[in-house]
């Protein structure tokens, strides 16, 4: 081909690059192009597909809730409770619904919390693991311990009431009440008189001994512990996994 050729075609190529005509139709193709993909973008929104792993799940539940199976009214009433739900589920979404609703936050975050954190395996724990778990936590596993203690209530007649008991946390709150029980178990055996209230009234109480409970033995609480142990360890761990999250954002307080 000729240059002159060549550089005619330069020419007129340079011409049609400050052609607003040539712009105006370049941008409606962009626009064209962005809305096509847009509709398809909504029509997906817009569809409602109910799966038959739904259908089952729905039915499933149905049956463990009225212990027998749907007619096939009830189910086809199921599946349109569901395409109702989504309907509205989706348009809420629109509009900016689920945006600064606490509810739907605490709803997101438990759900979040099974996701990251209830769906690992924790390694079942040694004998000597849960032995060292025990003589760590005495306390819990121990038998209750009593109490030795006189009491008087002035100026009234309780006849139902000992004057001395010797009794458990547990017992103690059955007969006096759950405060006056908690109050009894935080004094010290000082031979001292102290108030206290329960719902016959204002006693005085002398706490003659205070006993803690020994331990019990292994293979007595060997599934609490293993309970016990299994949550402590997956405590730890999800909060590993939560420090892990939590370091991805910057976080501000703002002070009052």
């Amino acid at each position: 081909m000729c240059p002159c050729k060549f550089l005619k075609v330069g020419s007129l190529f340079k011409k049609l690059l400050h052609e607003p005509l040539l712009h105006f139709l370049i941008l409606g193709g962009l626009l064209f192009l962005v809305y096509n993909v847009s509709q398809h973008d909504e029509e997906s929104e817009n569809s409602i597909v109910v799966s038959k792993e739904k259908i089952a799940q729905l039915t499933s539940a149905w049956e463990k809730k009225f212990l027998r199976s749907p007619t096939k009214k009830e189910k086809q009433k199921m599946i349109e409770n569901e395409v109702y739900t989504y309907v509205l589920y989706n348009e809420a979404l629109k509009i900016g619904l689920d945006k600064n609703d606490d509810e739907i936050k605490r709803r997101l975050a438990q759900k979040m919390e099974f996701i990251a954190y209830d769906t690992y395996e924790l390694p079942s724990p040694s004998k000597e693991a849960l032995k060292k778990f025990m003589s760590a936590h005495p306390e819990k596993y121990a038998e209750e311990g009593k109490i030795h203690f006189t009491q008087s209530m002035i100026g009234v007649d309780v006849g139902e009431l000992e004057k001395e008991y010797t009794l458990t946390k547990f017992e103690a709150s059955n007969i006096f009440g759950r405060l006056f029980a908690e109050a009894l178990f935080s004094l010290k055996a000082d031979k001292k008189v102290h108030k206290i209230e329960s719902t016959y009234g204002a006693h005085d109480i002398q706490i003659i001994s205070k006993a803690t409970g020994k331990p019990k033995s292994f293979n007595a609480v060997k599934e609490k512990l293993k309970d016990d142990y299994l949550s402590a360890q997956r405590e730890v761990k999800n909060k590993v996994i939560y420090e892990k999250l939590k370091s991805q954002y910057a976080i501000s307080i703002e002070e009052k």
